[in-house]
């Protein structure tokens, strides 16, 4: 051997350049299969060959060079036309790029070609030169066992030439009977690249350089170090007056937030890199199961951090793995279901603010919820017991249990019961969730929501038990603090504490006993942190809450490691170190499950009314009677003090977010008795929204259940629709509509107050210049706007004078800040139009309707924005008219 081969950068340099050539060649060669074959390729594929077996031979790797010169020669005949090119000759090619491949990763890897045997494909690529534009005598072999599990496809009976083309199947991976793999080049002659091409890509290839890996990490590490100086350097600055100590300290912060940005640059490498294998494997599978698939593979410009490229390849090849094996049905199966026989997987990735949504859906059958569970029970990953009170989307996600599998058998593609488990873990040890949905079926979507890097973050940092904590504000949703009165809401079930935030029950996790750390003396107030973990949230109380700070993660040591409430560590600007904790590693450490998320219960709510039932909420009232209403109809749930309550004319009446609500009593009509009032001085609340709102004074929230609509008694009692057994006690569906119609008649009548007044609306736009302009043309068609950013329109909501509106426009360009609003705005006022403004409103659509929208419009079209509103019906109680 030469020894240049000894020379570790010139090694390097042809292991980098052949395994990226060789990559070339096989996506020209896989994209010929599926007919879109390219003018050029033979001559890629030449100089591709070309390069390698010039390389290998002065590094001294003569098979690798045998093997290069024989695909060489075969390729300069077929360039010239002095063969014919056919199926059989590009199939040939795929073996040899495998071959090739195997032994340069060898040469990588352990210093050596390796064992692959190259002379017998030598041999066939020279028996092709001898039989030129002969048929061949029989069918090729298939490709050494070492490159590939399948045989690559072969070409039909022989063709006599001179044939100009030969016709392709559709472009799918090859399933029995055999077909051509490669569509036959044209017979005229290929165009050569254009001049002003060739200086094209010159120029590109010389604004390029190849850096080590290492080099790049070495350069995050000094990165990061210089965060923490320059975070140590605002600190020390920030109490002095030295104007210029100051302006020094401000120009570093900027220099250094640049320099971060470019350096992270470096590291960024487009997703493509995770899906350059995917139309490959789709391939093989199709060959090894016998079915047919077309692999759509978008957004391969979107950047991620590399190390997080390596994290996230193994997965997704995985789930596209199990979407051939296990979700797509054999050809004639599809057909019978009224499915082309074609089967689709499809994978895109999108930028989402700091983050990379990558989804892997397929149009297979789908997953079956009750095979799931009986197959789990069966394996002994749950009981009996716990599949019957499993909806529809927690089975579904037993998928990801550690030894779960569908197969009926063990096979080479599947069945060890070794995979999605491995997938999640992946996944969220990189940061990342993952999300499954699934419709029995029609398919199957899997999504991977990665943050774009790893390495420096923007954290929340907080106190407790005397020591600094921080938390990636990717895991946070919002902060509450609950003043000496409001913390008496904290309610406890079974010993745990929980919070009703905005009407959804948040599991509360207080930090300093977790960590085994001594409880603080309780402050006035309560601070809490809400997070989330995919869809599901829950609150962290801590001691105080700080400030935000951008955090180099620093790892952990190996005593720590083992702990999984912590994620890193970061040195502060104040030189202390601080720990970060692992939202997940916590709940499971408090035992949240994380599983049983919001989009469960909205999916099981759904259900429910398909099947008759109705979700409803229970509250005791009177004498601690049981009693129910429509989850659907409440608006929010409220504890306030009790000597707000004022009686004006006989009635009872609430100042509530500028409303004069009226206050209604259950036991004013129905036979529950008086009861007493709470030792507490509070009274819960729930509160209706008819147009104007109505409170519903009760003793004590229970919590929400489903009742079967059909099954309820009858009752005799008015304004009962019926009763029912609730948590183990009889309870009185209670008749909202009726009881408001009796107490509060003038509640169900359109508000007065709007009849009075131009409708207004809360226009809400990142961009001044819009907003402004659309505000005019709103003002002067007879609509009071108020104008606010997004992140200003929810504490605007929120405010109590935030049910003053008629209205919301939100647009959605620019950040996911505007669906948000939506999601808030739904949630504060349910009843409250909301109308979405977006550059490309189709796109947004789906999103923004599911989040509470009624529709999207184009944000430069103001006519289209009236209409909405007009539509909405902003206009029928007021004086204006558009």
């Amino acid at each position: 051997m030469s020894n240049l081969s000894d020379d570790d950068e010139i090694k390097q340099l042809f292991i980098d350049e052949s395994l990226e050539g060789l990559q070339r060649s096989e996506r020209l060669l896989l994209d010929a299969e599926e007919g879109r074959t390219r003018p050029d390729l033979v001559d890629v594929l030449f100089r591709d060959f070309h390069t390698i077996k010039g390389t290998s031979a002065l590094l001294g790797y003569d098979r690798i060079a045998s093997l290069g010169h024989a695909a060489e020669d075969l390729m300069s005949r077929l360039r010239d036309k002095s063969i014919d090119a056919r199926p059989h000759h590009f199939a040939r090619m795929v073996d040899v790029v495998d071959t090739l491949r195997m032994m340069i990763e060898s040469i990588r890897d352990a210093n050596t070609e390796g064992t692959a045997e190259v002379e017998p494909l030598v041999k066939l690529l020279r028996d092709d030169l001898e039989r030129g534009n002969a048929a061949p005598a029989e069918p090729p072999p298939p490709a050494p066992a070492a490159t590939a599990p399948v045989p690559a496809p072969t070409a039909p009976a022989p063709v006599p030439p001179p044939a100009p083309t030969v016709p392709t199947a559709p472009p799918v991976a090859a399933a029995p009977p055999p077909r051509p793999a490669f569509e036959a080049l044209p017979a005229e002659p290929a165009p050569a690249p254009a001049d002003d091409e060739k200086q094209k890509h010159d120029a590109a290839a010389d604004g390029t350089v190849r850096v080590n890996v290492g080099v790049l990490d070495k350069l995050m590490n000094l990165m990061g170090e210089l965060v923490l100086a320059r975070n140590q350097m605002i600190q020390t600055v920030r109490g002095l007056r030295d104007q210029s100590a100051q302006g020094a300290a401000q120009r570093l912060s900027i220099v250094t937030s640049d320099l971060q940005e470019q350096i992270m640059k470096t590291r960024m490498q487009p997703v493509a890199r995770v899906f350059e294998k995917s139309p490959r494997q789709v391939r093989d599978l199709c060959q090894q199961t016998g079915k047919r698939v077309n692999a759509e593979i978008d957004g391969t410009t979107t950047e991620i951090d590399k190390a997080l490229v390596e994290a996230i390849r193994d997965p997704v090849m995985h789930i596209i793995r199990n979407a051939i094996d296990h979700g797509m049905e054999p050809p004639d199966e599809r057909v019978l279901k009224g499915k082309p026989p074609v089967g689709k997987v499809s994978v895109r990735a999108v930028h989402e603010g700091s983050t990379v949504s990558i989804d892997i859906k397929d149009d297979g059958r789908g997953i079956d919820p009750v095979k799931v569970k009986v197959i789990a029970v069966k394996k002994g990953v749950i009981s009996q017991a716990e599949a019957d009170g499993m909806g529809d989307r927690e089975a579904i996600n037993l998928i990801f249990r550690p030894g779960f599998s569908t197969a009926e058998k063990v096979t080479s593609i599947s069945g060890r019961g070794v995979g999605m488990d491995v997938v999640r873990t992946h996944v969220e040890r990189s940061g990342g969730q993952v999300e499954l949905e699934s419709t029995l079926g029609k398919g199957t979507t899997i999504r991977l929501k990665m943050p774009l890097t790893l390495a420096i973050i923007p954290a929340l940092l907080v106190k407790e038990a005397g020591q600094r904590f921080a938390i990636p504000q990717s895991n946070l949703l919002e902060l509450v603090y609950l003043d000496d009165d409001s913390k008496k809401s904290i309610e406890y079930v079974r010993g745990a504490p929980i919070y009703r935030l905005r009407g959804e029950i948040l599991p509360l996790v207080r930090l300093a006993p977790l960590l085994r750390k001594p409880q603080a003396p309780t402050a006035d107030g309560v601070n809490i942190v809400v997070v989330a973990i995919g869809q599901r949230r829950y609150g962290l109380v801590v001691e105080s809450i700080q400030d935000t700070e951008e955090i180099v993660i620093k790892p952990l040591s190996s005593q720590l490691k083992r702990l999984g409430c912590y994620a890193g560590a970061t040195v502060l600007g104040d030189g202390n170190v601080a720990l970060i904790l692992d939202v997940s590693g916590i709940a499971s450490m408090a035992g949240i499950d994380v599983s049983a998320n919001a989009a469960t219960r909205e999916a099981k709510a759904a259900a429910s009314l398909v099947d008759g039932q109705q979700s409803m909420l229970v509250f005791k009232a009177g004498d601690d009677a049981a009693c129910a209403v429509p989850v659907s109809m409440v608006a929010r749930l409220e504890t306030i003090d009790r000597t707000k309550i004022e009686v004006v004319g006989g009635s009872e009446v609430l100042q509530y977010r500028g409303h004069i609500m009226p206050v209604l009593r259950p036991e004013a009509v129905l036979p529950i008795g008086q009861g007493a009032a709470s030792e507490d001085g509070l009274q819960r609340m729930i509160v209706f929204d008819f147009g104007t709102p109505v409170g519903l004074a009760v003793n004590s929230i229970v919590d929400v259940t489903d009742v079967e609509s059909s099954k309820a008694a009858r009752s005799e009692l008015p304004h009962v629709m019926g009763t029912s057994v609730c948590f183990g006690r009889t309870t009185l569906l209670v008749d909202v509509f009726g009881l408001v119609r009796q107490l509060a008649p003038n509640a169900l009548e359109a508000s007065k107050e709007k009849a009075l007044r131009r409708p207004r609306v809360l226009l809400a736009d990142e961009v001044d210049a819009i907003r402004a302009s659309l505000a005019g043309w709103l003002r002067s068609s007879g609509v009071d706007v108020i104008e606010l950013s997004s992140d200003a329109a929810v504490k605007e909501l929120r405010s109590e004078h935030g049910g003053q509106v008629d209205a919301l426009i939100a647009s959605l360009d620019g950040s996911a800040r505007g669906l948000e609003l939506v999601r808030t705005a739904r949630l504060e006022q349910p009843s409250l139009p909301i109308v979405c403004t977006a550059r490309e409103a189709d796109r947004h659509a789906e999103s923004a309707r599911a989040a509470g929208a009624l529709t999207v419009v184009k944000r430069l079209e103001r006519e289209a924005v009236l209409e909405a509103l007009t539509n909405a019906g902003i206009f029928s109680h007021a004086g204006a008219a558009p």
